[in-house]
């Protein structure tokens, strides 16, 4: 007996050890990726916006942020419940359950993107009247993106469900802009006839296409390694059921984060839009930390609450939170300090007026780096209504402040809006996980036990 209880000890010791070191790998990896991500994105920012100007730059946004409402109703929360439901059914060996979530989730999100896009089609033809040749090119485009881009999003969160993380976010985070990019510069040396924001809208037609396909064959691999020949088991109606609260944390999630540059499209002129989304583009470089660190742990956190080893997990948010700090201070230094010249330098003296908003984003956005990843805690702990009731409160105070401050400040109005309201809902989820599940996932002292 005591030779057993010698042998279980050490099994324990050597599980921790080797989660220890898969934890460090990817959360390492994943950090390289969103870095080199965040790199990338903010270059195709800088190529977009010297290519098409303030105006272009702005109906280019403009559109862009249209779709990421789009993507609400054409994803219906199925990839982050697909990661979910994958990790869950492999960790379980659950493979007919596994290859049944896949399929319907596919085929789900397929349907709903291309009745979306199709709607939206009808959409741009009725306003057509309102909008000039180059604003009905770019949002024709944008809809064209939309499927494509939903589809291929799916696939990657499929295969970080099954731990390809590494593969699943540079599929999804480092091809698209790299094509995008690449594009872009070719334009930026093309006649000056091709710099308009409807070629570079093209351009990202391009790129969802090539991702779609490369996710495809990546998961096709991936399902072939582990020999997924079970026959699939579907529970349609219960992974439909959970969606839901996914779905409205997506939509309430999108509406925050775009409610601000659309309803500037609404205040003011698209030359705001433009420079606000310099703005965004700027402060979005401080939470990489958090999207790095949230990527490679979430189905670490679905395993150890679906074990119960809720010791470990407070030390794994602890250490997570403290990490994404470290990366989001000096960030948030550099932006406030010497924000106006980095702008200057980068996108040119058109977007200056950009700094202002840019200081007051970063800061809600270093706030946000210290709670640390407390929504991705409590979606994976089976919190998500909490989660999705929060996002839409704050989501509706968001849109009453963009109203309300707009009109009178514009785009340093819009930044304080969404800067309140992302405070609000870290504070809010804090006191939720604390009080619910007795844990902290911020670098803040609290009584949680």
């Amino acid at each position: 007996m005591h030779n057993f209880r010698t042998i279980s000890r050490a099994r324990q010791l050597l599980a921790g050890r080797n989660l220890r070191a898969s934890l460090v790998r990817a959360a390492l990896g994943s950090a390289g990726i969103l870095a080199v991500s965040r790199i990338l994105v903010l270059a195709v920012a800088v190529v977009l916006a010297r290519l098409l100007g303030a105006t272009g730059y702005g109906i280019y946004a403009y559109a862009f942020a249209i779709m990421s409402l789009l993507t609400v109703p054409a994803e219906a929360g199925i990839p982050t419940l697909l990661m979910r439901e994958v990790a869950a059914s492999d960790g379980r060996g659950e493979l007919g359950m596994l290859r049944g979530a896949v399929i319907r989730g596919l085929q789900f999100v397929l349907t709903a993107a291309t009745l979306v896009s199709g709607l939206g089609l009808i959409a741009l033809w009725l306003v057509a009247g309102r909008l000039d040749d180059v604003q009905i090119s770019t949002n024709l485009i944008m809809l064209l993106i939309l499927p494509l881009a939903a589809v291929g999003k799916t696939i990657t969160y499929v295969l970080r469900g099954l731990r390809q993380i590494l593969l699943g976010l540079s599929v999804e985070l480092l091809l698209r802009p790299s094509i995008v990019l690449a594009l872009g510069l070719g334009l930026l040396i093309a006649p000056e006839a091709l710099h308009q924001p409807q070629y570079a809208m093209a351009s990202q037609l391009a790129a969802v296409t090539i991702v779609a396909i490369v996710a495809a064959v990546s998961l096709q691999r991936a399902t072939h390694r582990i020999h997924l020949n079970a026959p699939p088991q579907y529970r349609t109606l219960h992974w439909l059921k959970n969606a839901l609260p996914f779905t409205l944390i997506g939509s309430a999630g999108i509406i925050n984060n775009q409610a601000d540059l659309i309803m500037i499209g609404w205040y003011r002129p698209p030359e705001d839009v433009g420079i606000y989304r310099v703005a965004v583009q700027g402060a979005s470089l401080i939470p990489f930390g958090l999207q790095a660190i949230g990527a490679s742990v979430a189905p670490q956190i679905a395993r150890l609450y679906g074990s119960s080893d809720l010791a470990r997990l407070q030390r794994l948010l602890t250490r997570s939170a403290q990490a994404i700090t470290l990366t989001a201070l000096p960030l948030t230094v550099v932006l406030v300090i010497f924000g106006d010249n980095i702008i200057g330098w980068l996108f040119g003296q058109d977007f200056i007026d950009a700094y202002a908003a840019l200081s007051i984003l970063a800061i809600g956005q270093l706030v946000n780096a210290a709670m640390g990843t407390i929504g991705i805690l409590l979606n994976m702990s089976g919190h998500e209504r909490q989660v999705a009731k929060t996002l839409w409160a704050t989501a509706i105070l968001n849109i009453l402040l963009n109203i309300i401050m707009i009109p009178f400040f514009g785009t340093i109005g819009a930044a304080a809006a969404s800067t309140i309201s992302l405070v609000t809902w870290n504070l809010t989820l804090h006191r939720i996980a604390t009080t619910h599940l007795g844990l902290n996932a911020s670098i803040f002292p609290s009584r949680a036990k």
